[in-house]
């Protein structure tokens, strides 16, 4: 796997330091995932490594511009990254914070604004804000 992710980063303009491979391997495992800085130094942490947080944020950061992961947005002041390149959205669980992919082709969005002059459409997100029903309701 390390082999892989070396020739990845160096394909993608990454020199492969060490912060770098640990991070790539923590958080590109086989599945998708939904990651915040915090999130994956907690995980260092428990696997026995320490990373500065500010060495993984700009580590996420490039691999974002190097386009191994998209930053989402919409989340409020959370930064949050996404290693599922496909086009899909997202149902957020506002308890908990969790992220869970919509897969595509379950929204149909059926037309847009038109672009400010000047502009052109980049992507559409959407977040599904998603909460548990409790099991008693009160009626006001």
């Amino acid at each position: 796997m390390s082999e892989h992710i070396i020739e990845t980063l160096r394909e993608k303009g990454l020199r492969p330091t060490r912060q770098r491979i640990m991070i790539a391997k923590m958080i590109f495992s086989g599945k998708n995932r939904h990651v915040s800085p915090e999130m994956l130094a907690d995980e260092i942490a428990e696997a026995g490594g320490h990373i500065a947080l500010g060495t993984i944020y700009n580590t996420l950061r490039q691999f974002s511009d190097a386009g191994l992961l998209t930053q989402l947005s919409g989340l409020g002041d959370r930064l949050v990254y996404d290693t599922n390149l496909s086009f899909h959205h997202h149902f957020l669980d506002v308890d908990t914070g969790e992220l869970t992919d919509v897969p595509a082709g379950q929204i149909a969005i059926s037309g847009m604004p038109h672009m400010p002059d000047g502009f052109s459409l980049d992507a559409v997100d959407v977040t599904i804000r998603i909460k548990h029903q409790s099991k008693t309701t009160s009626k006001l």
